[in-house]
C-alpha cells in the first residue's frame, strides 16, 4: 500500500517512523504544506492528515472530493457542525479519525474490568504536562478529545450535562493554561483536569464504583484494580488488589486499523460517526469556557 503523509512536524515524524514498520506499507510520500506543496500535489490514494486542528475541516473535504481514503488526526474538526459537513462529502471512501486511545489495550482492559467494581460512582481524569502551548485552540480541542472518546467507549455516547468550568491563565497567553470541568455522563459524575502548564507529564484516571475502584497511570502503563472494599456492615476492611502491566502500542494499532479498513472496505472503530459524537460533547465543553 502507498500512503501520502501530509504534515512533517512533531506528530507527522512519529507517524512516519511507525508507518515504516507496518507490513504492507510499501511507499510513504511526505507532503509538507509549509514548503509550498498543495493537497492537489498528493500522489497516492491513501492519505494521513497530520496538520493543525484548525485546518482539518477544509483539508479533509478537499481530500474526500479527490476520492481519497483519509486518516485525519484528532479532532476531526473544531465544531460538530463542521464534522457533519465533512460527513456529507463521504461516499465509499474510508474516513478514520485518530482517537488513539480507542486503540490502547489498557483502555480495553479497563472496560473489561468495569463490571468488577459495580456501578460507577465517579471518574476523574488528569491530562497535564508542561509546554506545547496553544493560541488558536483551547485545551478542549487539544487535550479533551482523548478523554471524551475514552468516556464514550466506557460509558456509551451520552450528552454531557450539568457542566461546570473553572479556568486559569497563568502565562497570560490567549488560551487558559489549565481548565477543570465537572459534569455528568449518563448520570455519572466526571471531572477533567486539563493543562499544559504543569511541572511534569501526568496521565491518570481514577474510577470509583460501588464495589471497587480502578486507577490507571498511562505514563507508567499500569492499572490497579481494588475490589472487596466493603464488608456487610459497609465498613472498610482489607481489600483485594490486583495490578496489570499491559504493553500496548496504540499508534501502531490505529495505523494498522487504517490499512486494514482500506483493504477490507470496512468502517474503523473511530469512524466519522464516532467523531461526530465526540464533537457534540466538545462543543458543550467549549460553551462553558
Amino acid at each position: 500500500m502507498e500512503i501520502s503523509l501530509v504534515g512533517a512536524g512533531y506528530w507527522g515524524s512519529k507517524l512516519k517512523a511507525e508507518l515504516e514498520t507496518i507490513p504492507g506499507v510499501e511507499e510513504i510520500e511526505i507532503i509538507d504544506i509549509k514548503d509550498g506543496k498543495d493537497l492537489k500535489d498528493i500522489k497516492y490514494h491513501n492519505v494521513i492528515l497530520a496538520t493543525p486542528a484548525w485546518d482539518h475541516h477544509t483539508q479533509t473535504i478537499r481530500l474526500l472530493q479527490q476520492d481519497k481514503n483519509v486518516y485525519v488526526e484528532k479532532p476531526l474538526s473544531l465544531t460538530c457542525t463542521e464534522c457533519c459537513i465533512i460527513k456529507s462529502f463521504l461516499r465509499e471512501q474510508t474516513l478514520m479519525v485518530g482517537h488513539i486511545f480507542l486503540y490502547n489495550d489498557r483502555v480495553h482492559k479497563i472496560k473489561e474490568l468495569l463490571p468488577q467494581i459495580g456501578e460507577v460512582q465517579h471518574i476523574e481524569m488528569n491530562r497535564l504536562n508542561w509546554g506545547r502551548f496553544q493560541t488558536k485552540i483551547s485545551t478542549v480541542h487539544s487535550l479533551a478529545p482523548h478523554d471524551v472518546s475514552i468516556i464514550h467507549y466506557w460509558l456509551g455516547t451520552h450528552e454531557f450535562q450539568n457542566i461546570k468550568h473553572s479556568g486559569h491563565k497563568y502565562s497570560g497567553k490567549v488560551q487558559n493554561d489549565r481548565d477543570e470541568f465537572s459534569f455528568t455522563c449518563n448520570r455519572t459524575p466526571i471531572k477533567f483536569n486539563l493543562s499544559w502548564y504543569y511541572p511534569e507529564k501526568v496521565r491518570t484516571t481514577a474510577i470509583v464504583g460501588t464495589k471497587g475502584m480502578i486507577f490507571w497511570d498511562e505514563e507508567k502503563k499500569t492499572i490497579k484494580l481494588t475490589t472487596n472494599i466493603w464488608n456487610e456492615d459497609r465498613m472498610n476492611y482489607e481489600p483485594t488488589i490486583e495490578h496489570f502491566d499491559i504493553e500496548s502500542n496504540p499508534l501502531r494499532n490505529e495505523l494498522i486499523e487504517f490499512v486494514d479498513c482500506v483493504r477490507e472496505k470496512r468502517k474503523p472503530l473511530s469512524d466519522v460517526d464516532n467523531a461526530i459524537e465526540v464533537a457534540k460533547n466538545l462543543d458543550l465543553l467549549s460553551k462553558s469556557l
